[in-house]
C-alpha cells in the first residue's frame, strides 16, 4: 500500500513485482502470493468499476502507514528494552520464572513477561485454584436480588491482560504446526473431545483452565515444561505412592 496507493497503480504494476513484494513481507511461499495478488487486482478492478479515487485518501493512507511504522518502531524499542533488562537479571527468581513458562510452546518472551508481570510474586499462590481466581478465570453465577441465573460463565474478575495471555496460550496449544502436526497433541485431542459436546468457546475455557494448571505446575515445580499424557501422570502418581508408602 506504501507503494502502490491506488487501484491503477496497481493495476499498471508488473505481477512479478508485485508477488516478490508479497513474498518478502509474509512467511507463506509462491502459492499464497499468488493468491493475494489476484485477489488484491479484482479488489482493484472493482474500486476502478464502482470506486471513486480521490487524491486525498491515498495521501491519507501514506500518512497511516506512517503512523503504523513509528509505532512498530516504539514496540521494537520497548521489547528491546525489556529483553536487556531480563539479561541484566538473570540470576533472580522472577527471571527464571519468566524462562520457565517460555518453556511453554505457545508462550513467547511477551508472554512470559507479562504473565509474569501480572503474577509478581508466584509464592502468595498456593493452590491452582486461587490462580484461576486471580486471573477471572473461575466460574461465576448472575445475581441480582432475589434473582439467581442459571448460566455458569467465567467471572472475569481478575487480570484482563493475564487472562488474554493464557486465551493466546490455549489457541496456540490447541492449534496445527505447517507440517499437520499438533503444538500439544495432549492438550489439542482434550479440545476436540471437549467441542463433541460443548461448544467451542466453552472448549476453549476448558484448555485455558488446563493452561492455567500448567503455568501453575511449572512454577511450583521449578521445572521446564514437558508433554506428558494422561497414562504417563497416572504412572507418575502411583509410582509416587508407592515411594511413599515404601
Amino acid at each position: 500500500m506504501e507503494k502502490y496507493t491506488s487501484p491503477d497503480a496497481f493495476l499498471n504494476a508488473s505481477k512479478d513485482e508485485i508477488i516478490l513484494s508479497i513474498r518478502s513481507t509474509a512467511r507463506f511461499g509462491l502459492t499464497y502470493a499468488e493468491n493475494k495478488y489476484n485477489a488484491i487486482i479484482q479488489a482493484a478492478n472493482d474500486a476502478k468499476t464502482f470506486g471513486h479515487s480521490v487524491s486525498s485518501n491515498f495521501k491519507r493512507i501514506l500518512l497511516y502507514i506512517r503512523f503504523i511504522r513509528q509505532y512498530d518502531e516504539e514496540i521494537s524499542t520497548i521489547l528491546s528494552d525489556m529483553h536487556e533488562l531480563v539479561n541484566a537479571n538473570e540470576d533472580t527468581e522472577f527471571v527464571k520464572q519468566i524462562h520457565l513458562i517460555e518453556s511453554f510452546k505457545g508462550a513467547g518472551f511477551l508472554s512470559a513477561v507479562s504473565l509474569m508481570g501480572e503474577i509478581g510474586d508466584f509464592s502468595a499462590f498456593h493452590s491452582p485454584k486461587q490462580l484461576f481466581a486471580y486471573f477471572g478465570l473461575d466460574p461465576a453465577v448472575k445475581q441480582s436480588g432475589k434473582f439467581n441465573g442459571s448460566k455458569i460463565s467465567m467471572s472475569k474478575r481478575g487480570s484482563r491482560t493475564a487472562r488474554r495471555v493464557i486465551h493466546t496460550m490455549a489457541l496456540v496449544s490447541i492449534g496445527l504446526n505447517r507440517n499437520g502436526s499438533a503444538n500439544n497433541s495432549v492438550l489439542r485431542e482434550y479440545y476436540l473431545k471437549k467441542c463433541q459436546c460443548k461448544p467451542k468457546m466453552v472448549a476453549l475455557g476448558a484448555i485455558m483452565h488446563k493452561v492455567c494448571n500448567i503455568v501453575f505446575a511449572i512454577l511450583r515445580d521449578e521445572k521446564e515444561f514437558e508433554i506428558i499424557t494422561p497414562e504417563q501422570h497416572q504412572m507418575n502418581y502411583l509410582k509416587a505412592k508407592c515411594d511413599i508408602a515404601a
